[in-house]
């Protein structure tokens, strides 16, 4: 049964092994806001810019990889091609 579970959760190639999935797939920054929407904490934020700046540059070119949560949080799961190209000029 816990067989069965865990194999919803993870790909399965054909020989019935399951397939690690790649860390470089994806590119998950969090967000942390403060009650009066300041934000507390983003990572993955370049030195050049301040969180506020980042956070504007990530909804410009990644709003749909954004997911909202309770408590002041927040997602982006952002693919690498995508991260890279928002990661692209800035010094």
């Amino acid at each position: 049964m816990a067989r069965d579970n865990l194999a919803r959760a993870l790909p399965v190639d054909d020989s019935g092994s399951y397939i690690a999935l790649a860390a470089t797939e994806e590119v998950l920054i969090h967000v942390r806001f403060f009650p009066n929407s300041d934000i507390n904490s983003i990572g993955e934020k370049p030195a050049s810019l301040t969180a506020n700046e980042w956070y504007e540059r990530l909804l410009d070119m990644a709003r749909p990889h954004y997911q909202t949560f309770a408590g002041g949080r927040g997602f982006f799961r952002i693919p690498r091609p995508c991260f890279e190209a928002i990661l692209k000029g800035i010094a």
